[in-house]
């Protein structure tokens, strides 16, 4: 006999202060949303690790590694092998840091700069496709309210 889920999609929303669902449903939501990327960015022949460090660069321009890593909230160790192969095909360079010479920073390459838009593009689609029909004040309240409840959790 299948099990009922604890918080069925259509069940009635619980009290959010006396209930746990509020940080449950993010994490579904995060989760959610990077699959639906990932699978929009596979006909690019990227993955969402991949397009993460291009829109990443395209948004805030050339990044360290450790910058880059803490943008799209992922261990150095998992970048680096996506720089690599973002780099073996030409999409991102390694370039020498003039502030500070023992670190590179990484930029889009020519080759790599339309791909981002492409990236960015996705990105869009999936949060306007994910928007559509709630009101824009619902949007700005939630918006206000996540920053607020991120701002009394230090990292």
């Amino acid at each position: 006999m299948p099990k009922t889920p604890v918080y069925p999609h259509d069940a009635p929303l619980p009290g959010v202060r006396t209930s746990h669902r509020l940080p449950w449903l993010l994490t579904e939501l995060n989760r959610a949303w990077r699959m639906r990327l990932d699978q929009r960015l596979k006909p690019l022949g990227l993955s969402l690790a991949t397009g993460g460090v291009l829109w990443s660069l395209a948004v805030r321009g050339s990044l360290t590694q450790i910058q880059l890593a803490r943008h799209i909230g992922i261990e150095g160790s998992s970048l680096v092998r996506q720089v690599d192969k973002l780099e073996a095909e030409g999409l991102v360079r390694r370039i020498q840091n003039p502030q500070d010479r023992r670190a590179n920073l990484l930029e889009l390459t020519e080759a790599g700069a339309p791909l981002a838009q492409r990236v960015i593009a996705e990105g869009v689609a999936v949060r306007d496709e994910l928007y559509d029909g709630i009101p824009d004040a619902d949007l700005d309240t939630t918006m206000r309210t996540l920053h607020l409840l991120r701002t009394r959790l230090p990292d």
